[in-house]
């Protein structure tokens, strides 16, 4: 049996209880953060957060007085693993509401949504579910999260949304309802990138690569076709922001300094370990070139949606080289705001390195388009708007279904 929340009376500002993995903090998880924040000003906002560890340990300096003045409620460290369990799943649904009150929706973030299925049920209120990645390819058949993924399909009243087109097209193709399953990019804070002009002259090119250390992200195709760019671009220097956020990357980590080494480009290029999201939008700011060389390993089965780096990079009105990889494509057009090269093709990239490197008018052409897409597409303000009024949807659907069907879901648990 759920516990159950009564709903807000009409006209009566709506709560939504978002759960995601990671505390709430934009050194964290910057998207899950500007995507909670952003709705704050729409609804009553309590959010339910584990401790996973995020992209940077250390919490931006401030977190507490943004969240404070955001008029967001925090239930933090909560053991979301154990959701799964109907007596862990009973224990903080009732903590939510002895603490925060009745709640209207729940909002699942990326592999939190596995999670927030057995919360949504034990409260008897309606999910919305947020892909960004791996949530969308390697979660939804994995024997540990499938089995609530199976759950959330049958969710009555549910909303489905991912960040890119290809992540939408999986959700269908896994059985979400079409008619509720929505394309909903990711938003960016454009205050937070307020690019100076670059100066044209003779100064050596920088290029910009944001990213964890894991496989998919290309790093060793990024090297390799550096490494060709950098004969013609002598002084060219590529930096490598990002590290190994998880132990499993750390093996990444290590061979890529070995290769780093063994083609003799160490003092070109600098690994620059993790950093705040403060300390990357400066990286990007000093930048002429944003690089992005995403790859499928067809073991790991990982596709991306639209890497958040991408964005950032747009609108800091860097030109983009990527890999026609998942989602990439919807941000980056070729020939106007970046170039786009084939997976592994090692040449292509060098070759697209050099033509940006080449040409300042050209670099500042598509770094302005860039700027005007995320503007117009990615634009936190709007992409927050957009997403309140699908929460206000859901939760007026839903109250229309019968009793029954509402009743139902709720009723066993597993």
């Amino acid at each position: 049996m759920g516990v159950r929340s009564v709903r807000s009376t009409p006209g009566a500002v709506r709560t939504v209880l978002h759960v995601s993995r990671y505390p709430l903090d934009r050194n964290r998880h910057p998207a899950s953060w500007r995507t909670i924040v952003g709705l704050s000003p729409y609804f009553r906002t309590v959010v339910v957060t584990g401790n996973h560890t995020g992209y940077f340990t250390d919490l931006a300096p401030d977190r507490d007085r943004l969240v404070a003045e955001a008029g967001i409620q925090v239930l933090p460290d909560q053991d979301l693993n154990g959701l799964s369990l109907p007596e862990v799943a009973a224990e903080i649904a009732a903590a939510v509401l002895q603490r925060f009150g009745p709640i209207d929706a729940v909002v699942g973030h990326l592999l939190g949504t596995s999670r927030a299925y057995y919360l949504a049920r034990q409260l008897k209120v309606p999910i919305l579910s947020y892909f960004h990645g791996d949530d969308a390819n390697i979660h939804l058949n994995s024997d540990e999260y499938s089995p609530a993924y199976a759950g959330l399909r049958a969710a009555p009243g549910a909303f489905y949304l991912a960040v890119s087109r290809n992540l939408v097209e999986r959700l269908i193709a896994f059985g979400m309802a079409p008619e509720r399953t929505f394309l909903h990019h990711l938003g960016i804070d454009l205050s937070a990138h307020e690019a100076p002009d670059k100066p044209d002259g003779d100064r050596p090119i920088k290029i910009v690569m944001v990213g964890v250390f894991r496989r998919q992200k290309g790093h060793q195709m990024a090297v390799r076709g550096f490494a060709e760019f950098v004969r013609r671009f002598p002084g060219a220097s590529l930096h490598l922001i990002g590290g190994a956020a998880k132990p499993e990357h750390a093996q990444v980590e290590k061979e890529l300094i070995a290769l780093v080494e063994r083609m003799g480009l160490s003092d070109s290029i600098r690994l620059r370990g993790l950093m705040t999201v403060d300390s990357v939008a400066d990286e990007l700011a000093s930048a002429d070139i944003a690089l992005q060389t995403s790859v499928f390993i067809p073991e790991d089965r990982q596709v991306e949606g639209i890497p958040n780096s991408i964005l950032e990079a747009m609108a800091a009105r860097l030109p983009v080289v990527a890999t026609r990889h998942g989602g990439i494509p919807e941000a980056v057009t070729h020939e106007r705001t970046g170039l786009l090269v084939e997976e592994w093709d090692i040449e292509g990239l060098a070759a697209a390195l050099s033509r940006l490197a080449a040409d300042p008018a050209l670099r500042r052409r598509y770094g302005l388009a860039g700027r005007r897409v995320v503007e117009e597409r990615f634009n936190a303000t709007r992409q927050s708007a957009s997403m309140a009024q699908r929460i206000n949807a859901m939760i007026e659907g839903y109250g229309l279904l019968s009793p029954g069907l509402r009743e139902g879901w709720c009723s066993s648990f597993g």
